[in-house]
């Protein structure tokens, strides 16, 4: 849609608001969709980088047998998850709060198997151990190892400090602590690639380092699946059958359902596609999210200004991280401000018409953490309004 079209659809709407493209979400769904049916494996939607119940619900819908299960990031997101329908549950970051337990009970007693917690060291297993004997629970806790895949050429880490699980004597050790207590039940392995998956390679933002970026994701490629494949060797040798072995993100797909040792990739932000993503050589999804916010002020002859802003995604802070203006076409953000907490000023070309009262269209460079802004998101179909939908804020729900 142009500028014109937006203008007049968000006439009577409250900004600055959260828009979702529902069109372009679903040929995102679809692209990924074949994507993961080429390859035979199956795919998991990332929660954290979506945050709307309904486009999750609707991108399972969607993508059929291709899709199963979210790979959630808190214990309670995952409880709120359980009761809006949704089941196949891997929490991808461990817990080591008796709280979170607790609020999982309920699930623990009637439906074990809908909860999978990741662990990477014995004081993980330790602790979910002594609840599920403190508690009594009938059926074992499913747990997945969560191994480490970063790059480490000559012992220097390129990747996230996530587990310290790096070695095949590592996950060993923790595998045969694991078949030691009857109270745990080992059903998947994750491991997430981020020196792959989230690290852009034609990043505009700069441009000297993309070709060393290139090379070392094209190194860590074969490394990784090295890794993996070492791992699914070792479960095989132990006849031991694992549900998943889980791998990847939107910014490693092609590579990741390549692998024999896989079972299912993660993928999120490549439903709703933040600009952040454009800048991979291998993701040809589309823009569905903006935020968009409405011109309050001119306070010069090329300088309009917005109100609301400030939008940053998480990560190493660079431009790449701020919310960049895409509509109308010929504006851009002043690199003396940027976005800014409660207004965002912006530099227009002369040509470009634009005057207070219009709304301007962002995109922001992570999917999931700008809707933690908004409690609700507005869906357009067919160039019209189709209907706002909560996001978790607008169901009076918070996670960390």
């Amino acid at each position: 849609m142009n500028h014109q079209q937006w203008t007049l659809l968000l006439e009577d709407r409250v900004l600055p608001a959260a828009v979702i493209d529902l069109d372009a979400f679903d040929r995102n769904v679809e692209r990924i969709r074949k994507l993961t049916l080429a390859s035979g494996k199956r795919l998991r939607i990332a929660s954290k980088s979506i945050r709307v119940p309904f486009l999750m619900k609707r991108a399972l819908d969607l993508g059929g047998g291709a899709f199963q299960g979210l790979l959630t990031y808190s214990v309670r997101e995952s409880v709120f998850l359980y009761q809006q329908g949704f089941r196949d549950l891997v929490i991808a970051y461990p817990t080591l709060q008796k709280a979170d337990l607790v609020a999982a009970l309920p699930i623990l007693k009637t439906d074990t198997a809908a909860l999978t917690f990741m662990v990477d060291s014995e004081a993980h297993l330790d602790f979910l151990s002594q609840f599920h004997t403190q508690e009594g629970l009938d059926h074992p806790l499913s747990v997945s190892i969560d191994l480490d895949v970063s790059y480490r050429p000559l012992g220097i880490h390129i990747g996230v400090q996530r587990s310290p699980i790096r070695t095949l004597s590592e996950f060993e050790r923790l595998l045969e602590a694991i078949r030691k207590r009857t109270s745990l039940s080992l059903v998947g392995v994750m491991g997430y690639e981020a020196q792959i998956a989230g690290l852009a390679d034609t990043n505009p933002f700069a441009p000297l380092l993309n070709p060393a970026k290139k090379l070392i994701k094209r190194l860590s490629v074969r490394d990784v699946a090295q890794k993996r494949e070492n791992v699914a060797a070792l479960l095989k040798k132990k006849g031991i059958t694992i549900t998943f072995f889980n791998g990847g993100g939107t910014g490693s797909l092609s590579s990741t359902l390549r692998e024999d040792a896989i079972t299912e990739a993660t993928a999120g932000s490549g439903f709703l596609q933040s600009h952040l993503f454009d800048y991979y050589a291998t993701n040809q999804n589309e823009a569905a999210e903006f935020v968009a916010l409405r011109v309050s002020r001119a306070p010069d002859t090329h300088v309009l200004t917005c109100h609301g802003g400030g939008i940053i995604g998480s990560g190493e802070i660079g431009n790449d991280k701020s919310m960049i203006p895409v509509l109308p076409l010929g504006i851009s953000l002043l690199s003396t401000e940027g976005c800014g907490e409660v207004q965002t000023p912006l530099r227009k070309k002369n040509n470009t018409i634009l005057k207070p009262g219009q709304p301007v269209l962002f995109r922001p460079a992570k999917t999931g953490e700008p809707l933690e802004r908004f409690r609700e998101v507005h869906l357009f179909s067919d160039q019209k309004w189709l209907k706002s939908v909560p996001t978790y804020r607008g169901m009076n729900e918070e996670f960390q």
